[in-house]
């Protein structure tokens, strides 16, 4: 089996970083670390350790943004 086969290869553009996601809520990355954890976002895990790298599922950010907007009347 070919290790780029279309199943194995991982759409880089449906995942987003802990740094991307404090830019774009404008708060620091401890304020995201916590937000993923207390709604329970996937992480993936990339390299062992304290320098390893995080990344989120793009599609449970927007779907929690989306479930935290208010509507005012």
């Amino acid at each position: 089996m070919n290790a780029k086969t279309p199943q194995s290869v991982l759409d880089l553009d449906a995942l987003i970083s802990p740094k991307e996601l404090s830019t774009r809520w404008r708060c620091g990355r401890s304020s995201v670390d916590r937000i993923a954890r207390r709604n329970g976002f996937t992480r993936l895990c990339l390299g062992e350790g304290k320098n390893g790298m995080v990344r989120y599922l793009r599609k449970e950010v927007e779907t929690y943004e989306a479930s935290r907007q208010v509507r005012m009347s």
